[in-house]
């Protein structure tokens, strides 16, 4: 009897995986909007949408799209909030400000001099490139501008 049971569940497991979807219709109205229903409606275009397949080849592809665009939508904000601390910092504490900026401009110019191979991370494509000679001197320039102002 349990080798019965046993072949007759996998016989019907197997015919109901075989057996048809649910049919459903895709057709674009008037508009420009995509509509899908089980019944398309009358003297309209549809086409029948295969519900069966597994998800669509594009799909990962979409969701790595949506995860980047999350994600670039969260540095944004989380970039704006950033910004908007430190300027409130800078209209309650010039002073600590300028001192701390003072101090950075010290440290880049020391790095600058001393360090054979400097990097910098490229704002366009957030990737670290090595400086060449002429952005490098013009980094020197302009640190020690900044310095005199301190």
């Amino acid at each position: 009897m349990t080798k019965f049971s046993l072949f007759l569940g996998g016989a019907l497991l197997a015919i109901s995986s075989l057996s048809p979807a649910a049919k459903f219709y895709k057709w674009v109205d008037d508009k420009g909007v995509t509509h899908y229903d089980a019944q398309p409606p009358q003297g309209v275009n549809a086409s029948e949408v295969n519900t069966r397949a597994n998800a669509s080849s594009d799909q990962s592809e979409a969701i790595e799209a949506l995860e980047a665009k999350r994600s670039a939508a969260q540095k944004a904000k989380e970039a704006a909030a950033t910004q908007a601390k430190e300027e409130q910092r800078l209209k309650t504490e010039p002073d600590a400000v300028a001192q701390e900026r003072c101090e950075q401009h010290r440290k880049n110019l020391e790095t600058l001099a001393n360090k054979p191979t400097v990097r910098r991370k490229n704002p366009e494509t957030g990737e670290m490139e090595v400086l060449d000679q002429e952005a490098r001197d013009k980094m020197v320039e302009d640190t020690r501008n900044a310095l005199e102002k301190c």
